[in-house]
């Protein structure tokens, strides 16, 4: 089970830290080996559950009501059956690589145990807009807790070793932050380079507006939202529009069907080369895409799957950046109707441009280097 989107967040301020000077090594699962080496860090492979050992829960889960599910993810599988496995090896990589502080994605809390057993201290970096921490803390609790016991570290009924955890963040003040504890918030922003001029996919509709869709790197390998890609294309055939929708490694090309000839397919293009030609954007809510878009003040149609999408767009919405359609009443007709909209009304591009503008004034996420050394000390 590839856990790329949970790494990619970390990038940037791992290499903040390198540009300071500093040795970075990454923990993680193997399969994440040959991505982590292209940033030059050292790597220490961790146990996962994997697909066996996560089937059943996986499973358990379709069985939940969805008020329910968001908790389940972040506690039992999570918190769980991946930070259980994990430990091991990372008390073993700590230990022998002796990090002055780790740093954490908001997902992995093998980090938080491992950090506390072994005195060192540990941040994390907010891979959500609207942090729903304090609601959801109490699923991670317990969890964290029988890690704890198993490994002789002290317990922390109350969670406030994760409450009062500094955090870094890409996220805009807009969209909202971690409000829990005593948690010290470091907001910066990612640079960004002049994009490329788009490539010539549509040579007989060029002066139609570009619209980019994608729905992530791993909704392709889950069988229960396969189908979204057909509503999806379904919506957007006929529509006066170049559209370039990305689809990942793992979706079969054979189940996206007839392909409408205004859609270009591709597997991957680096989003920060398309994002800022677009008049808007569709999307599953992932942090990286959503942060990119309203970087680039582009206005956006979010349809949430799972994770933490569903927080995203709640943010979107209320940011006035764009509208969420929920995957359970998502058609080809509302996904149309909610993008001719994005598209024709100009409120949605304003509020995404003073979005941009707020990004904007951020410090660049090369600060964080020096931050992460101020924290260490602390």
């Amino acid at each position: 089970m590839r856990m790329e989107s949970h790494f990619l967040p970390l990038v940037p301020f791992l290499q903040a830290c390198q540009r300071r000077g500093h040795e970075v090594a990454v923990a993680a699962a193997s399969d994440l080996a040959e991505r982590v080496g292209r940033t030059g860090a050292a790597f220490f492979p961790l146990s996962h559950p994997g697909d066996g050992g996560l089937g059943p829960l996986w499973a358990r889960l379709r069985s939940l009501p969805e008020e329910q599910r968001t908790g389940f993810v972040l506690g039992d599988i999570f918190a769980g059956a991946a930070a259980g496995a994990a430990l091991p090896g990372l008390v073993e990589a700590a230990e022998r690589f002796a990090p002055s502080i780790i740093v954490r994605e908001s997902a992995e809390y093998a980090a938080v145990v491992a950090g506390d057993k072994l005195g060192i201290p540990h941040a994390r970096v907010a891979i959500t807009s609207a942090s729903k921490d304090a609601e959801l803390l109490p699923h991670v609790i317990p969890f964290l807790d029988r890690h704890r016991v198993a490994l002789g570290a002290p317990l922390d009924p109350s969670g406030a070793s994760i409450a009062n955890e500094p955090v870094l963040t890409l996220f805009p003040e807009a969209f909202g932050g971690p409000a829990l504890g005593r948690a010290e918030l470091l907001r910066f922003r990612a640079p960004r380079a002049e994009a490329p001029p788009l490539p010539e996919w549509w040579p007989s509709g060029g002066g139609d507006p570009f619209v980019y869709v994608t729905l992530g790197t791993v909704a392709g390998n889950m069988e229960a939202v396969r189908d979204m890609y057909r509503v999806v294309l379904a919506a957007l055939a006929g529509l006066p529009l170049r559209i370039l929708f990305t689809i990942g490694a793992a979706l079969p090309l054979e189940s996206l069907g007839d392909v409408p000839a205004n859609v270009r397919v591709e597997r991957f293009v680096p989003q920060d080369e398309v994002l800022p030609h677009a008049r808007a954007i569709l999307c599953h809510g992932g942090s990286g895409t959503v942060i990119g878009a309203v970087a680039a003040g582009v206005p956006l149609v979010v349809l949430p799957m799972f994770a933490d999408q569903p927080f995203n767009a709640e943010r979107v919405a209320a940011a006035g950046a764009g509208l969420a359609v929920p995957k359970e009443g998502a058609t080809p007709e509302t996904l149309r109707a909610a993008l001719t909209r994005v598209l024709e009304e100009g409120s949605f591009r304003q509020a995404a441009r003073a979005i941009a503008a707020e990004i904007a004034a951020l410090p660049l996420v090369d600060d964080a280097g020096l931050a992460l050394e101020h924290l260490a000390r602390a």
